[in-house]
């Protein structure tokens, strides 16, 4: 048997319920009505060795045990940045369970999602009224005295002329603002397939729809790379990667899912990432982790993901990629930070 060098992960999305309150246009996990959910004490199984933790869903605020959950994983993975994904919609239920989150995580991030401004947001989200609700918990957790506070922007062709819109409302508001792309997977999103800007030079309408999505990056990657804050620049090499990867498909750095990285849906199976239908086990099954993740089985599933070559470019796995060439980012920040236009 080929021998190889075991890395533990630094890197997850946790998956805790695919129970959600919107019906967004690009995700159709809202239509799964039966899954099982993990028992707050099987997260105490993640490994220690992670160092980014997304809380995601469906809507993790709609599992009453979230605290104790958030308690778990603090105490599985002490060295872990932790940040909940949330739509923002259940405003009062949000707050009542960040009072208790707070307690247990002073510095825990919230990302909202805003995919547009006013009613853009709302038909993008499917729920009249949403942009004026994920507002309305935006400042109740500020008032709460949280400063580790996003807006996350999913872009798609119906909503690519708002990104730099909610760009400029995140830097308004004081927080940070992320943006990923709507992808295709079987095992993620309820299974969505989302085909946009598939064919983005084949015709006259398609033309405009790349040069909308180029002028929506460089306003962004030109206001991330005006100032003189290294995580700025890091989110500005990300945006230039997101774009490169929606009109190119290809990721501009090369990653590592199933070894930096993994992803854990709310039955307890482990993926790779959200993208690659490669089940490596269930972690109700695992005793140790490391037992686990550095076996033979892992291993074969590595070996399936690597010749799968599937780009990917999404922000759990380009924040371990960004960090791996320190050099390569840095020189394009030094050449497009006084180019850009």
């Amino acid at each position: 048997m080929k021998k190889f060098i075991c890395r533990l992960p630094i890197d997850c999305v946790l998956a805790v319920t695919y129970n959600c309150n919107a019906r967004c246009v690009m995700c159709d996990i809202w239509k799964i009505k039966n899954f099982s959910e993990l028992a707050p004490e099987q997260f105490l199984k993640l490994p220690a060795s992670l160092r980014d933790v997304n809380i995601s869903g469906g809507e993790p605020f709609l599992r009453r045990d979230l605290p104790q959950i958030i308690h778990n994983v603090k105490k599985a993975c002490p060295a872990a940045r932790l940040v909940i994904s949330t739509n923002g919609f259940a405003t009062g239920l949000i707050l009542a369970q960040m009072r208790k989150i707070f307690e247990i995580k002073p510095n825990i991030g919230i990302a909202i999602s805003i995919d547009g401004i006013g009613e853009k947001h709302d038909e993008m989200r499917g729920i009249r009224g949403g942009f004026n609700m994920a507002m309305k918990t935006l400042e109740g957790l500020k008032r709460m005295g949280m400063k580790n506070l996003r807006l996350g922007f999913t872009v798609t062709e119906r909503n690519i002329n708002e990104l730099g819109r909610v760009y400029n409302l995140a830097r308004k508001e004081g927080v940070e603002f992320t943006n990923s792309f709507a992808q295709s997977s079987d095992i993620y999103f309820g299974g969505k397939q989302n085909t946009d800007f598939k064919d983005m030079d084949s015709g006259s309408g398609a033309g405009m729809t790349k040069e909308v999505l180029r002028a929506q990056y460089r306003h962004l990657i030109r206001a991330e790379l005006s100032g003189w804050n290294i995580k700025r620049w890091a989110r500005a090499y990300y945006a230039h990667g997101m774009y490169n990867f929606i009109t190119g498909k290809q990721a501009e750095l090369s990653s590592a899912p199933g070894r930096d990285f993994f992803f854990l849906d709310p039955s307890g199976e482990i993926y790779p990432s959200v993208v690659h239908n490669f089940r490596m086990g269930n972690i109700r099954a695992v005793q140790g982790f490391e037992q686990f993740w550095c076996s033979s089985a892992s291993e074969g599933v590595r070996e399936k993901i690597d010749a799968a070559k599937l780009p990917v470019w999404m922000i759990c796995t380009a924040r371990t990629a960004i960090k791996k060439h320190p050099f390569k980012v840095g020189w394009w920040v030094l050449k497009n930070k006084f180019s850009v236009r």
